[in-house]
């Protein structure tokens, strides 16, 4: 039976007859192949069928035609066969042949995949089996009716049914999202013809069926996006690009010339303030909750903890960010996937798995960052400047490695300062002095665009403002192509709160397990500070309990205030993902509490047992009692002194900047407390309100007084006093006047406003008071952070 050949190009196929050649184009050009996609060319290549034979030649075009993710010579005949695969920029055109017989090519199938994707993109084969079934099950098992390939989906996600003449649709788990004209489905709801089914990145309609944005558009299109900064200041001129999926493209320029600008403008980190950027034809700016667990990005700044073995790193990177029903086993076999893409074990002698993340050379650790950005299966990496550190012959192993991720259909854009890079991708985006777009293009036609014989040429050319203006700008258009209506994805939460809380700090009680060093000198705080105390006072007084709440101080601000500014990069990143605020602040909060509990039991422990032991002659009862109620208002205090620490690690960029901050922030506790002097005047008291200093010295001596009033009373030696108007006032024995701390030694006349703060509870509703305000503090400096 004779065969003819038929091309498969989206929805369409076409025909190609014996010694028949077509023109692959633009659309509206008058092209045989149409293309909907402004970097293909009006001309862009031909395929002909010669004698049998399938040829496809690319006629100079300047996004290039693609035969297994490889580009071809330009005017030169490159043979095919059926499994080749064949891009021409974003689009995939598949060769199959089939019989010349009409009745049966109706009713063949290439394969039961391949048939249901040719009738889901028919309307009325979709309608038709829709009606004839009753429901259609849509899910990333294969048993569905409709199978969508993705991580994101569910196995069982979503059922469009036909019931009483009408299609509906409805979701099946609530934590993977199905939307219907950009919102959520949450309960069955009626279906029309026009109506907008989309999960992940497909999506379905009644008219035109099922749709994979990844195959329909390219990876990423820029439309005139511009960077302006507060200032007035523009970081980025005005630029249009687009970037083919499963292509390696290098983002070049001078320094300061707005490279890692573009590069976070085009992933959401740092948005254009101007334009629209688009990943595979959703905005990204509407469609961001959706699209960031989609694309991979590795900042200059590694996104790992270098006290973490590298196993656990991507263990807790996968807990963190795969659906919750993501088995252990299904981690493992990731996380060996992505160390054998990335020729992380080649050495047999020496697993890499247990080898701790800082005893890592710079390209490794670099390859651990992009690692935990694959265990998603990113359709697009991002990667700013990860060549820098690496030597030569790492830089040639590593390259080499992220070419075969392009081959797997992965796009990656990598900003880079060196020549040598350009032999391993396949376009380049060279940006001039002050972000002017100079060039876009294949990166064998850099140095000739320009006319230099060498890159470095290239440089000093873009770095010359005036030439650049004069020669190379590209100017965006102002209109570059009628963008189609794309429903707005809203943005959403975690898939569980309560799981993330718990891997959260899974990962940072191991942190600072592993850390074993700060551990100890954290722990030796309490015993060289609790030592001190015990020396230099001989009795117990106002000065003890002041130490014990600056202590209490110290401890908090200094176990928590380098934690958040030192892995800046790790929150920012994970954040852009999809880490939950909340459960972050409280993960550190949990986990830093542990170690000030240990603490403040270290140091009462000395301070209580050195009182005990030492007396004062004549009076033996007097020492820090009771035990465990001094515990816990010291752990209070130092609790809140954490979220004080935090916030400062928030507010901060720079580790720097914070220990500068620290003393600061440290003295008003004490100058306010009212010991150093007293509180003698109203406004000296306001301000004392705002300081733990203050609440934590009055509190213990609350504390105190209220123990040794007790134990008079029930010793029966408490004494009357008869005042000069005739009041009864309460006085104990020597002891308990040598203890009546706060009326003695903190404030003139008791509280110069009003009585309500005159009591232990008062201290406690205060410190809380304060925390309430410290944590919404923190809040916000980590929620300005944000991306888009």
């Amino acid at each position: 039976m004779q065969q003819e050949v038929y091309l498969k190009i989206g929805a369409k196929t076409i025909a190609l007859a014996e010694n028949q050649k077509l023109l692959i184009g633009r659309k509206k050009h008058g092209a045989d192949i149409e293309i909907d996609d402004p970097s293909v060319g009006r001309k862009h290549a031909t395929i002909e069928n010669k004698a049998g034979k399938i040829y496809i030649k690319d006629l100079e075009s300047l996004n290039g035609t693609y035969v297994n993710d490889k580009r071809i010579e330009s005017n030169k005949l490159i043979e095919v066969s059926l499994k080749d695969k064949i891009k021409v920029v974003s689009e995939s055109i598949e060769i199959t042949l089939k019989k010349n017989t009409l009745t049966k090519d109706k009713s063949e199938k290439i394969s039961k995949k391949d048939d249901k994707n040719v009738e889901l993109n028919d309307a009325t084969g979709l309608k038709q089996k829709i009606t004839s079934k009753g429901f259609f099950n849509i899910g990333r098992l294969s048993e569905n009716d409709i199978v969508l390939d993705d991580r994101v989906v569910s196995r069982k996600h979503a059922k469009i049914s036909f019931e009483n003449g009408n299609f509906w649709i409805e979701n099946l788990r609530l934590k993977n999202k199905t939307y219907l004209n950009g919102h959520e489905v949450k309960e069955k709801t009626r279906l029309r013809d026009t109506d907008v089914i989309t999960i992940s990145f497909y999506s379905i309609d009644l008219l035109n069926g099922l749709k994979d944005l990844r195959k329909e558009h390219s990876a990423i299109e820029a439309i005139g996006i511009q960077k302006k900064y507060p200032n007035n200041k523009i970081g980025l001129q005005s630029l249009s690009l687009n970037i083919p999926q499963a292509t390696f493209v290098a983002l070049m320029g001078p320094s300061g010339c707005g490279k890692s600008t573009l590069l976070k403008c085009l992933n959401g980190d740092n948005p254009a303030t101007s334009g629209e950027v688009l990943i595979h034809g959703l905005s990204l700016e509407k469609n961001f909750n959706l699209i960031k667990k989609k694309i991979g990005y590795v900042p200059q700044d590694d996104i790992i903890h270098k006290e973490l073995t590298v196993y656990k790193t991507l263990f807790y990177a996968g807990k963190l960010r795969l659906p919750d029903d993501t088995s252990d086993e299904e981690i493992n076999n990731r996380i060996n996937r992505v160390i054998s893409s990335l020729n992380l074990d080649q050495d047999k002698e020496k697993d890499i798995r247990g080898i701790k993340v800082g005893s890592l050379s710079g390209g490794q650790r670099k390859r651990i960052s992009i690692a935990v950005e694959l265990l998603t299966e990113p359709t697009i990496l991002f990667l700013d400047e990860p060549t820098s550190p690496l030597d030569p012959e790492t830089i040639e192993s590593f390259l080499t490695s992220l070419r075969e991720l392009t081959k797997e259909g992965t796009t990656i854009v990598m900003v880079t300062h060196k020549p040598e890079d350009l032999n391993y991708v396949d376009q380049v985006i060279f940006l001039g002095v002050q972000g002017h777009l100079t060039f876009t293009g294949p990166a064998n036609s850099l140095i000739s665009k320009f006319e230099v014989n060498n890159i470095v040429e290239v440089y000093t050319k873009t770095s010359d403002l005036e030439q650049v203006l004069k020669n190379y700008y590209i100017k965006s258009p102002e209109v570059l192509y009628q963008k189609e209506s794309i429903p707005e994805i809203k943005r959403e939460k975690p898939d569980s709160l309560i799981l993330q809380l718990y891997w959260l700090i899974s990962r940072y009680f191991k942190i600072k397990i592993n850390d074993r060093e700060n551990l100890i000198l954290l722990f030796a705080q309490p015993l060289i500070i609790g030592g001190l105390v015990s020396l230099v006072f001989n009795e117990l007084s106002i000065g003890v309990f002041f130490m014990i709440a600056i202590s209490a101080v110290w401890f908090g601000v200094s176990n928590a205030s380098k934690e958040i500014v030192g892995e800046l990069a790790v929150y920012r990143r994970e954040r852009m993902y999809n880490l939950n605020i909340n459960t972050y602040i409280i993960s550190k909060c949990v986990v830093l509490s542990m170690i000030a509990l240990i603490q403040t039991i270290i140091f009462i422990s000395i301070v209580y047992l050195n009182f005990k032991i030492n007396t004062v002659e004549g009076h033996s009862d007097t020492f820090l009692r009771p035990f465990w109620q001094s515990v816990g208002f010291m752990f209070y205090l130092s609790f809140s002194a954490t979220l004080m620490g935090l916030f400062l690690s928030s507010y901060f960029n720079t580790t720097e900047k914070v220990m500068t901050v620290v003393p600061i922030a440290l003295m008003p506790q004490i100058m306010l407390a009212g010991v150093m002097t007293r509180i003698d005047n109203t406004l000296v008291e306001l301000l004392s309100f705002t300081t733990l200093g203050r609440w934590g010295t009055e509190g213990f001596a609350r504390i105190q007084d209220k123990s040794y009033l007790d134990a008079e009373m029930e010793s029966k030696s408490i004494l009357l006093e008869v005042t000069q108007g005739n009041d009864i006032k309460l006085v104990g024995s020597k002891a308990m006047k040598r203890l009546d701390l706060y009326n003695e030694n903190l404030v003139e006349n008791g509280t110069l406003i009003g009585s309500v703060f005159d009591s232990f509870s008062a201290n406690l509703l205060m410190i809380a008071a304060l925390n309430l305000v410290v944590y919404l503090l923190i809040y916000y400096a980590l929620k300005r952070k944000d991306s888009i």
